[in-house]
C-alpha cells in the first residue's frame, strides 16, 4: 500500500486564469501585497500502485497534455512562493475523487483503494502568516468542510 501525491498545474505559458481570479479577489479583501498566484488541482491516491500505473493516471485521466503539465511523488523543488494547500476534513465526501478511482478503473488499473482531492496554491509577494491564514481562511477554503495547511517559502 502506497500514498501517492499528484499536482497538476498548468504549463508556464498557458494563463492560470483560476490564480488570476485569486489575485482580483485578494484585493477586494483590501490585501495589495500577493503579486501573483498559481493554483494546482492536488490528488492523493491510495493503493498499490507503481510509478509507472501513476503517469499513466496522471498523462491518460488526470491532466491536459496541451495545457497541463503534473508531478508525482514528493518532488522536492526549491520553493520560492508561500504554498497553501487545502483539502476535505477527514469523513466530508469527495465527489471528485469517487469519480477518479471509477476513472482509474475504467482505463484498466485496479488497485486504487481511495482518492481525495483538494488545491494547491503558490502565492507571490510580500506576506506573512497573518495574511496567509487570512487568505486561506476568507476566500480559499470552507472551514466547515476543509482544512488548510501552508509553508513559508525556502530561505
Amino acid at each position: 500500500m502506497k500514498n501517492w501525491k499528484v499536482e497538476v498545474f498548468y504549463k508556464p505559458e498557458v494563463p492560470d486564469t483560476i490564480g488570476n481570479g485569486i489575485v482580483e479577489d485578494i484585493s477586494d479583501l483590501g490585501l495589495t501585497s500577493v503579486t501573483s498566484v498559481r493554483t494546482a488541482t492536488v490528488y492523493w491516491i491510495e493503493g498499490d500502485l507503481d510509478a509507472h500505473s501513476i503517469q499513466r493516471i496522471a498523462t491518460e485521466l488526470l491532466a491536459d497534455p496541451i495545457t497541463q503539465d503534473y508531478t508525482y511523488e514528493s518532488a522536492s523543488l526549491q520553493n520560492q512562493d508561500w504554498t497553501i494547500e487545502v483539502q476535505f476534513k477527514p469523513g466530508v465526501t469527495d465527489a471528485v475523487g469517487d469519480s477518479t478511482v471509477k476513472g482509474i478503473n475504467d482505463i484498466g488499473i485496479t488497485g486504487v483503494d481511495t482518492v481525495r482531492t483538494g488545491n494547491k496554491y503558490w502565492l507571490s509577494g510580500n506576506l506573512n502568516p497573518e495574511t496567509i491564514e487570512t487568505i486561506s481562511k476568507q476566500l480559499l477554503m470552507n472551514d466547515v468542510i476543509q482544512t488548510y495547511s501552508y509553508q513559508k517559502p525556502n530561505s
